[in-house]
C-alpha cells in the first residue's frame, strides 16, 4: 500500500483549499481502489481504473443494501483522478493512467455569454450599465459586492479594487484593465459632481441590488438577448469560464471569485472529469 503518497495527497488537498470532508474521504477512496487493484500506484494503468469503475457500479452499500448512486460513483472517480493528477504533477509517475470521461450526473448547464454577446452589451450600454458590466463581468463581483463597493475600495493608480466583505466575510483583491480604469475615473468624477457633499466612504454605485438587476434586464432587452434566460450572475460565470479557457489555474480562479472551497469553483465553472 502506498501510504506515503496517500498522506501527501491529503496534504495536497488541504493546501488547495478542499473541504474537510473531501480531504478525509478522497484519500480513503484512493486507498480502497489500490487495495482492490492489488497494485502499486506506479503499476496502475487505464484498464485497472475502468475495471474498478465497473466494480463500484455493482457494489451495494452495507446499510442501504442498494447500489451506489451516480453522484457517489462520480466522487469516487474524481478522488482517483485528482490523486493521479497529483502524482503526475509531483513527478511520481510519468504518464497519467486516468483517461475516463465522466460528467457529473447533477451538473446543470449554466448559461454563459459569448464574446460577441459581451461586446453587444458593452456597445449598447449607458455609462451606469457599463460600470455594472465592469464590476459583475470584468471583475467578477457578486451583485451584493457591487452594491457595497465603496469609492475608497478602488485603487485607480494601481488598477485594483478591494472586496472587504465578500461572501462568508472573505476579503480579496481584484485587478482591472486600463479601460475599466478610464470608465471608473469618468464615472466617479461625474458622480462626485452630482453628489454633494461626496466622500470616499460612499458606495460607488449608490443604488440598490434590485436597480442593478433592472438595468441589466433593460440592457438585455436593448441588445435582443432577453429571450435566452440570462441572469446577472451569468456575467460572473462567463468571466470565470473565460479565465479557465485562457489557461488560468483553477486555484487562481477560485481566489478571483472569492470561493472558500476549490470544489465550489469546479462546479461553478463546469469542470468535468476528462
Amino acid at each position: 500500500m502506498d501510504e506515503e503518497t496517500i498522506y501527501q495527497y491529503r496534504k495536497e488537498l488541504q493546501n488547495l483549499g478542499y473541504s474537510k470532508t473531501v480531504t478525509s474521504s478522497y484519500p480513503r477512496q484512493v486507498r480502497r481502489f489500490l487495495e482492490y487493484s492489488k497494485k502499486l500506484f506506479t503499476e496502475i494503468d487505464t484498464e485497472d481504473i475502468k475495471i474498478y469503475h465497473e466494480h463500484i457500479k455493482k457494489v451495494k452499500g452495507i446499510k442501504t443494501k442498494k447500489t451506489f448512486s451516480e453522484t457517489y460513483i462520480y466522487s469516487i472517480l474524481l478522488s482517483i483522478k485528482i490523486y493521479f493528477n497529483y502524482l503526475e504533477r509531483s513527478g511520481e509517475i510519468k504518464s497519467n493512467p486516468y483517461q475516463l470521461t465522466i460528467k457529473h450526473p447533477k451538473s446543470k448547464e449554466r448559461k454563459v455569454f459569448t464574446s460577441e454577446e459581451i461586446g453587444k452589451l458593452y456597445a449598447k450600454s449607458s455609462k451606469l450599465q457599463a460600470i455594472i458590466l465592469h464590476l459583475c463581468y470584468a471583475c467578477g463581483l457578486r451583485r451584493t459586492e457591487a452594491v457595497e463597493l465603496r469609492i475608497k475600495d478602488i485603487d485607480l493608480e494601481n488598477c485594483i479594487l478591494y472586496i472587504r466583505k465578500g461572501k462568508g466575510k472573505k476579503r480579496r483583491v481584484i485587478p482591472f484593465t486600463k479601460q475599466v480604469k478610464r470608465d471608473l475615473e469618468d464615472f466617479i468624477s461625474t458622480e462626485t459632481i452630482n453628489r454633494q457633499p461626496s466622500t470616499d466612504n460612499q458606495n460607488l454605485l449608490n443604488i440598490t441590488g434590485d436597480y442593478i438587476y433592472k438595468q441589466f434586464k433593460k440592457l438585455l432587452k436593448d441588445t435582443e438577448l432577453n429571450t435566452q434566460e440570462f441572469t446577472l450572475h451569468c456575467l460572473r460565470h462567463t468571466i470565470a469560464t473565460q479565465l479557465l479557457e485562457q489557461g488560468m489555474e483553477l486555484e487562481k480562479v477560485r481566489d478571483f471569485l472569492g470561493h472558500s472551497q476549490l470544489s465550489a469553483t469546479q462546479i461553478y465553472t463546469r469542470i468535468l472529469i476528462k
